[in-house]
């Protein structure tokens, strides 16, 4: 009696279970699913999935959060799309709006963003051209073109911003060498112009090592040896030259790190700023 009441009982809870079985494929719990991938910062797999609503129960929150997926793993185009397809009448629309801007400088399109901004942005007198005025103004500072005048250029940034006016400054007056004057040093005395590009050790020993051959050469000569006073002559002329090429190098080297440390700046202070745009948390 009691096996068959344990039977029983199995049988009935087996029944109910599979009658509440949970359907992990319905549009609800896709989003749940899709939901917790994006705050666990799995932005790959929390875009497929919110892909997979596209044909049920899309909508511009999940646009954004698909969007804002591609965007985040560096898949501009898809990030494009999806920006793209949000209506002007969502209250997301005008933060995509940033985003894409956002999107075209890592990209470093800039004259993507310019035809972008001017085409959206170049009317408005709100907050968001506000923010769009500075994202596009720092682009400037990316993307080489010529700057307008610094109160011009300020104007949409606190007047307390300091940073934005000595990146400003950097980018009017960088601090470059000229490799032209570094060769014309090294050609006059060995060695200056690697110190003129900020290689003082590497000048050191180009001016010890040319003085030291050419003195080698000097002493062979005077002493009759003119053979080897010609080889040590040519060994002196190789370092010689070698040091006028060198100071060249030396000198677009740095060029080239002050280039790098100042986009690196840029890039620094977009992220402090978070690229202007609004903070928001789906994830609270």
């Amino acid at each position: 009696m009691k096996v068959r009441i344990l039977i029983i009982s199995i049988f009935a809870f087996l029944q109910f279970a599979q009658a509440q079985e949970i359907n992990y494929h319905s549009p609800e719990n896709i989003r749940k699913f899709a939901d917790y991938l994006f705050c666990d910062r799995d932005y790959l797999r929390a875009a497929l999935e919110y892909e997979k609503l596209s044909e049920r129960s899309f909508n511009d929150t999940l646009l954004f959060k698909t969007a804002l997926s591609y965007s985040i793993i560096r898949e501009y185009s898809l990030a494009h799309k999806y920006f793209a397809e949000l209506s002007p009448f969502s209250g997301l629309y005008d933060i995509s709006s940033l985003e894409r801007m956002k999107l075209f400088i890592m990209q470093s399109d800039f004259k993507s963003l310019a035809y972008y901004y001017t085409d959206l942005f170049v009317n408005e007198r709100s907050e968001l051209n506000i923010r769009a005025k500075k994202l596009f103004n720092v682009s400037l500072l990316l993307s080489g073109e010529k700057l307008p005048l610094i109160n011009d250029f300020l104007i949409p940034f606190d007047i307390n911003d300091k940073t934005i006016s000595l990146l400003y400054a950097w980018s009017t007056n960088p601090p470059y060498k000229s490799p032209a004057l570094a060769g014309i040093m090294s050609a006059i005395i060995p060695g200056t112009g690697k110190i003129y590009a900020g290689e003082t050790g590497d000048g050191i020993v180009g001016f010890l090592t040319s003085a030291i051959f050419s003195f080698i050469a000097y002493d062979n000569f005077k002493a009759g040896h003119n053979t080897r006073g010609w080889i040590w002559a040519g060994i002196a002329g190789i370092f010689y030259a070698g040091n006028v090429y060198g100071s060249v190098a030396a000198a677009q080297i740095y060029n080239a790190k002050i280039t790098f440390n100042f986009n690196d700046e840029i890039n620094i202070y977009l992220n402090n700023n978070n690229y202007f745009i609004p903070e928001y948390d789906f994830c609270k």
